[in-house]
C-alpha cells in the first residue's frame, strides 16, 4: 500500500458501511424497542475517549432531541473517577459505551464500573462483536463493516454514529428521521463523488497553518472530531467551538493564516450567517459545509461545499464529515505525512 492509502480507501468506503449498518439494525429494531420499553431509563450517558468521546457529544444531542431522555456525552474516565458528578444512586440508568475496537481500557472500566455501581443497563456500540465490550451485555449495536486498517477513526466514526441515529428514531417512534437516515448512503456516494478531489487544492495551500472548526448542537461534536482529524492525520494546530461561543474569547486568533471550518445547520443558520462575515473582515479564510447555496452564505465563503440532500439538520450530520476527513488528508500528503500511521498513535489504546 502506498502513503496513505488505507485511511484514503476508508474515507471513500463511508456510504457503503452506512449501508450495512442500516441493514443490520432491521434485524435489531425490536430488540432495542424492547430494550427502552422495559428499562424505564431516566437518563441516557453516552462515553468514549477520543473520537468516540465526541461521537457521544452528538449523539447525546440527538437521542435528547428525538426521545425527550436526558441525554449527555462524557469522557469515560469521568464515568469511574468523578461517578458522583453523573449519577445517583435514586435514578436508573443507560450507559452506551463507544469503542471501535472494544478494548479501550477506559471504555471498558467505566462499563464495569457503572454495572457494578449503579441501576441500569449498557449498550455497547463498537466494531467488534467479540470485543470485551460487547461481551459485557447481551445486546450491542456493532458496525461490521466500520472496521480500519488505518489507526485514525472515519468510516468507524460515521457508521457508529448511525447506529446511534437509527436507535434514537426507533426509541421515539420518528419514522420521517427513520426514512432519512435511509437515505444517507447514496446521499453520501454523490457529495462525495462530487468534491472528493476539490479539498486537495485547499490543503496544499502552506500558508493555512491554523484551522478552526465550528459547529453548534449536534454537530459541536462533528466540530470536535474534525479537529482532531486534522491533528492527528496532518500533525496540525486545531482548534474546535460553538459557533457564537468563538466570538467570547477565541476570535482573537484569528488571521490571514486561519482556515474556519464552518458545519452550518438550519437550527441556527441565521446567527451563523452573522458570524461569517466577521470572520472575513478579520482576514481568515472559510470553508463552508452548508445544506444549500444562497447568497449572503457564498459571499462569505472562500470555499463552499453544498450538500443539497433534502434532509434535516439530524439526518444529514454523517454527510459533513468524508469533507473534513478529505481535507485532513490531503494536508497530510501534502505536509508528507503517512496519515495511515500517524506517530505516538495506536488503533486500540491501553492503560
Amino acid at each position: 500500500m502506498g502513503r496513505g492509502e488505507d485511511t484514503l480507501n476508508e474515507i471513500l468506503a463511508q456510504p457503503r458501511a452506512w449501508d450495512r449498518v442500516l441493514k443490520d439494525f432491521e434485524e435489531q429494531k425490536e430488540d432495542i424497542k424492547s430494550l427502552f420499553d422495559k428499562g424505564n431509563f431516566e437518563k441516557i450517558v453516552f462515553t468514549g475517549c477520543g473520537s468516540s468521546h465526541y461521537l457521544a457529544l452528538s449523539a447525546a444531542a440527538i437521542f435528547q432531541q428525538f426521545t425527550d431522555i436526558e441525554a449527555i456525552g462524557v469522557p469515560a474516565s469521568e464515568v469511574f473517577l468523578f461517578p458522583k458528578a453523573l449519577f445517583s444512586k435514586q435514578r436508573k440508568y443507560l450507559l452506551v459505551p463507544i469503542s471501535r475496537s472494544g478494548e479501550t481500557s477506559e471504555t471498558v472500566k467505566a462499563a464495569n464500573f457503572f454495572l457494578e455501581t449503579f441501576k441500569g443497563d449498557i449498550l455497547p456500540v463498537s466494531c467488534y462483536e467479540e470485543s470485551s465490550l460487547a461481551k459485557l451485555s447481551n445486546r450491542s449495536l456493532i458496525s461490521f463493516d466500520g472496521k480500519e486498517k488505518s489507526v485514525v477513526m472515519t468510516k468507524s466514526f460515521t457508521s457508529m454514529l448511525l447506529a446511534t441515529q437509527l436507535c434514537a428514531a426507533t426509541v421515539s417512534g420518528d419514522q420521517d428521521f427513520y426514512q432519512q437516515l435511509r437515505l444517507l448512503p447514496s446521499r453520501g456516494e454523490k457529495v462525495v463523488e462530487k468534491y472528493k478531489t476539490s479539498l486537495e487544492e485547499i490543503a496544499q495551500n502552506a500558508n493555512l497553518n491554523e484551522f478552526i472548526y465550528l459547529g453548534s448542537g449536534s454537530y459541536y461534536g462533528l466540530a470536535c472530531e474534525s479537529m482532531l482529524k486534522i491533528k492527528e492525520m496532518a500533525y496540525v494546530s486545531s482548534e474546535a467551538y460553538h459557533f457564537l461561543e468563538f466570538r467570547h474569547g477565541p476570535i482573537s486568533i484569528i488571521g490571514e493564516d486561519s482556515l474556519v471550518v464552518c458545519f452550518l445547520s438550519n437550527s441556527g443558520i441565521d446567527y451563523q450567517k452573522k458570524l461569517l462575515g466577521e470572520l472575513r473582515s478579520l482576514g481568515a479564510r472559510t470553508l463552508i459545509i452548508a445544506e444549500q447555496r444562497e447568497e449572503d452564505i457564498a459571499k462569505n465563503a472562500d470555499y463552499l461545499v453544498t450538500l443539497d440532500s433534502n434532509l434535516s439538520d439530524y439526518a444529514r450530520l454523517l454527510l459533513y464529515m468524508p469533507f473534513v476527513h478529505l481535507l485532513a488528508y490531503y494536508k497530510a500528503i501534502a505536509k508528507e505525512v503517512n496519515p495511515d500511521s500517524p506517530k505516538n498513535l495506536s488503533q486500540v489504546v491501553k492503560l
